[in-house]
């Protein structure tokens, strides 16, 4: 053999070795591993031999990847361990660094409540059956994006610009109308306290010529008293007369009371007579206190020991009948009796009166606060104060307002103010010009403790009222005048129990309404 024929199957011996060095070291990259398919849109630099990892730990590396000529995407084998499994739910992830190869993280989904996650085959799937990879955004996508996001923003701006005139007129005009809201506020306020101290120096001057008329009817009441003393000395004479003869009844009616049949009689009966007796004494000890004749004293003094004797044994005649008895030595807690007057008996004996020359006879303080009571529940007396505002130029108002503005003064007199049925009486706008003040006439009828209903003659006219009181506020609305519906709406707040400052409207159902605003006192 020549050595030509030596060189060349030297070197085909050669290129065979080194054909199965390349074939041995192919088959041991993917030994131990099995394969599996991902599909991405983009390789993304991946290369066969990139390694994989799955949570930050290699469990192999990509074997192949394969460019699909229908869409251009591509299909990436993955060779991994075998002692590792890959959950289906799993994200494959193509990380780029900046420095360095790239490389595929294998994102488990969280487990965190402990079950069992489904295996990724140890296969290579069809590619519609692969999971699907994410590819990393490149610096073209987030391009696109800032500049969607930029478009976005010159289209705000560009909107912005468009109503900005819009704005700033509307702004303007909102601080236009709370500049007016605020001056006319200020004018309004001052106007209220100008007519709020006119009020206030008519009703003083009010108030100082009722205390004038008040002095000169108790001068003339005393005068009138001093000329009539002689009969006021001849009715003591027979109030002192008709005292005996009540001490005599009551005698009478204690030896009566021990028939069964007359028992519910005779107990109504001694009601009546000791209410009677108590109001004998509190006219007599009024009348000793007016009159400055001595003898008249006296006489007032035996009446009233006579009335207290009567009215003692009206109440332990009261306590024998089962009624309520407070006669002084004889029931527990009962009030001493007055000075000068002994005591009755628990034998029921007549009292002896004897009063001494300098003794006075008063009423118990009981008796005399039932008697305050029983005069302010009687009658209650109403002065209102008010104001209207100019009457409008071409407007129809209701006959009943006049065309000035005032002061206008109302008085008037409720009956039974604290009843179920009260009643109220009175003038409105005294001192007016002639054929202008009116008058009012009507019942009300409380249908609880702060609603009131009524109806009658109110400013001269037909009408009906009705008024709300929850506690310092108060309600009141009054509709009259058949010809003309006049309907007045007024709110009032009580500074104290007496006073009260209201303000409303006036023939609020037409054109011509009137604002009014005063002060109402009441006692």
């Amino acid at each position: 053999m020549n050595r030509q024929a030596i060189v060349g199957a030297f070197t085909i011996a050669a290129l065979i070795g080194l054909f199965g060095i390349f074939y041995v070291l192919a088959d041991i990259g993917t030994q131990g591993r099995y394969r599996v398919g991902v599909h991405f849109k983009s390789a993304a630099g991946l290369h066969k031999g990139a390694l994989v990892y799955e949570s930050g730990v290699n469990i192999g590396i990509v074997d192949a990847t394969i460019l699909q000529p229908a869409d251009f995407t591509v299909e990436v084998i993955l060779a991994i361990n075998n002692n590792v499994d890959i959950p289906r739910e799993a994200k494959f992830i193509v990380a780029s660094p900046i420095t360095g190869d790239v490389t595929l993280e294998i994102v488990p989904p969280r487990n965190e409540k402990g079950i069992t996650l489904a295996i990724l085959p140890r296969e290579v799937l069809p590619l519609d059956q692969q999971p699907q990879g994410t590819n990393p955004p490149s610096i073209t996508d987030l391009l696109e994006q800032g500049q969607g996001e930029v478009s976005r923003l010159d289209r705000m701006l560009a909107d912005l610009e468009r109503r900005e005139p819009g704005l700033l007129d509307t702004m303007q005009s909102a601080l236009h109308n709370a500049n007016e809201l605020t001056s006319n506020g200020n004018r309004q306020f001052t106007h209220i306290t100008t007519r709020l101290s006119a009020m206030m120096d008519t009703l003083s001057i009010a108030i100082d010529a009722s205390g004038r008329n008040i002095v000169d009817l108790t001068g003339r009441l005393d005068r009138e008293l001093g000329r009539n003393s002689g009969r006021v000395a001849h009715i003591v004479g027979e109030l002192d007369r008709m005292s005996v003869s009540l001490n005599q009844t009551v005698d009478s009616v204690r030896d009566l009371a021990t028939n069964r049949e007359l028992r519910q009689n005779l107990l109504d009966t001694t009601n009546g007579l000791a209410q009677t007796a108590q109001t004998i004494a509190g006219i007599t000890e009024d009348l000793r206190r007016v009159s400055g004749s001595g003898q008249t004293q006296a006489q007032m003094r035996d009446t009233v020991a006579n009335v207290d004797a009567a009215t003692q044994k009206l109440n332990s005649l009261l306590g024998a009948l089962g009624g309520r008895s407070s006669v002084y030595g004889v029931d527990a807690g009962a009030t001493p009796a007055p000075a000068g007057t002994a005591a009755p008996a628990r034998s029921g004996g007549a009292a002896i009166p004897n009063p001494g020359p300098s003794a006075k006879i008063g009423l118990p303080p009981d008796i005399q606060s039932r008697l305050g009571n029983a005069a302010r529940n009687l009658l209650a007396i109403q002065i209102r104060v008010s104001e209207l505002e100019p009457a409008r130029s071409g407007t129809f108002s209701s006959p009943v307002l006049s065309s000035d503005r005032g002061p206008q003064t109302d008085f008037n007199v409720i009956g039974m103010p604290r009843g179920r049925t009260s009643l109220l009486a009175g003038a409105n706008d005294i001192g007016a010009p002639l054929g202008t003040t009116t008058w009012n006439f009507a019942l009300e009828q409380a249908m609880n403790p702060q609603l009131h209903l009524g109806g009658g003659v109110l400013y001269s006219r037909l009408g009906a009222l009705v008024r709300y009181e929850p506690g310092s506020l108060s309600f009141e609305g009054r509709l009259y005048d058949l010809r003309h519906p006049t309907f007045d709406a007024l709110a009032g707040f009580k500074v104290t129990p007496k006073t009260e400052i209201f303000g409303g409207e006036r023939d609020l159902l037409h054109s011509g309404r009137r604002t009014e605003l005063g002060l109402q006192l009441q006692f």
